[in-house]
């Protein structure tokens, strides 16, 4: 493991530090835009716009900024990155870049992977069964979406025996959020592949540095956006906001629940994109052990075959282990069964992961557990869900959603990324995309 030097383990602590001097109180007042949500596209937009000269007032609902971003590190003593955990696409991620040139520990995500069948090690030929599992079902999809079917993945994967389950969970709910009956094999063709990359000191430390030059009024909720005159009015709890546009950066989950109304309503065509995106369902549970059970080196991933279903939704979880060689593990549940851990509470989803376990382990790892820690993004009221992805028939809802109303509402984040949905990079990307449409019109 790589070492983390004073000047890291400072920087780290002042990430934090930082966010009480870039937050504020709002007030009504006038601006040329209006951003709603700090997360990575609100953060993007609201730096792109006051680059280009434009009065700008951000206003996020929450007591912090990051959204979907966010790192605890007084839990297990060591940063748990309780939402977005990764650096995706390492060649096209700002972040990366930035997380170097700052000191933060940027490194990729080792190859390091351990598969179960039962209580012991996969043999080789029941791996070479599972890697030919896959291979038919990646082919199916990539057939499926490279031409133009958007259809479901369940729709078009031929049987895979015994591997059937194992396979839905590691291309659909480890990965998606959501099962392979749930989301659109061209909207899963668009996404842009490349490597992993983590973050030592904690993807929110990193967030929380690079977002140090934007000032936001943090606890204001936008509770109705009026577009029907000239310009926009954002009515917020502490007064109403004029202004000449306005960029939406909350979650599809968010618009969805109508916790912000629109007046006059949105356009059909629109409501009906944000029904197309719906949030996934992912559930990261953090245990750290006093022993390494998986006798796996540091950042090493942890799989096994699934053999039971809840509702169609395979019964497992897939684990990043010994995180930065911490001891801490991740244990992550995806799709409708991480949904009704989410709806049964902390406790079921703490049970199924100790219970998997032992079944694979013994009955001594429980007594290896320090500490345990999770967070429930599907009741959060600022997300309602993990990450969006186009339901089968839904694919076009992306495009439609970064069609700015009058020119004056537009939407970012990382459900409007065309390549880079469901990341960081991608809600970056989305914000600095309206920011540039905003320049053209006003």
């Amino acid at each position: 493991m790589t070492d983390i030097s004073r000047r890291q383990l400072l920087l780290s602590g002042a990430a934090f530090s930082v966010a009480p001097l870039f937050v504020g109180r709002a007030q009504a007042a006038d601006a040329d835009v209006v951003v709603v949500g700090a997360g990575a596209a609100g953060i993007s937009a609201a730096r792109s716009l006051k680059s280009r000269g434009y009065s700008v007032i951000t206003i996020e609902a929450s007591g912090r900024i990051g959204g979907r971003i966010l790192t605890d590190t007084e839990s297990f003593g060591v940063p748990f990155d309780m939402g977005a955990s990764r650096l995706h696409n390492r060649a096209n991620n700002p972040f990366a870049d930035y997380g170097i040139a700052n000191g933060f520990d940027i490194y990729r995500a080792p190859d390091e992977t351990l598969m179960y069948v039962g209580d012991r090690p996969i043999n080789q030929n029941e791996q070479a069964e599972l890697l030919l599992a896959q291979r038919k079902a990646l082919q199916a999809m990539w057939r499926a979406g490279r031409n133009g079917l958007d259809v479901s993945p369940a729709s078009v994967i031929p049987d895979l025996g015994n591997w059937d389950l194992t396979v839905d969970f590691l291309i659909g709910a480890y990965e998606i959020a959501k099962d392979l009956d749930s989301f659109s094999c061209v909207d899963w063709f668009s996404a842009e592949g490349g490597s992993d990359f983590y973050c030592r000191q904690g993807i929110g430390a990193l967030f929380q540095h690079s977002a140090q030059d934007v000032t936001v009024q943090t606890d204001v909720t936008a509770e109705k956006i009026r577009w029907g005159g000239q310009g926009v009015q954002v009515e917020t709890s502490e007064g109403t906001i004029t202004a000449k546009a306005v960029v939406v950066t909350v979650s599809t989950g968010v618009l969805a629940s109508g916790d912000i109304q629109f007046d006059p309503p949105l356009p059909v065509r629109k409501q009906e994109a944000i029904e197309e995106l719906p949030m996934g369902h992912y559930f990261h549970v953090g245990l750290q052990l006093s022993e390494n059970i998986f006798g796996t080196g540091p950042d090493a991933y942890f799989n096994y075959k699934v053999e039971e279903e809840f509702n169609g939704s395979p019964k497992a979880f897939g684990a990043l282990t010994n995180a930065g060689g911490t001891g801490l593990c991740y244990f992550d549940m995806g799709g409708d069964f991480a949904k009704h851990l989410l709806e049964a509470g902390n406790n079921a989803a703490y049970d199924f992961v100790v219970s998997e376990l032992k079944r694979m382990f013994g009955n001594q790892v429980e007594k290896y557990i320090i500490e345990l820690n999770s967070y429930d993004w599907l009741h959060n009221p600022y997300t309602y869900g993990s990450y969006a992805a186009a339901r089968p028939g839904g694919f076009w809802a992306r495009d439609e959603m970064r069609e700015s109303i009058a020119d004056r509402i537009w939407f970012a984040g990382e459900a409007m990324s065309p390549d880079d949905w469901s990341t960081i990079a991608g809600a970056h990307k989305s914000g600095i995309s309206a920011a540039h449409e905003i320049a053209e019109v006003i």
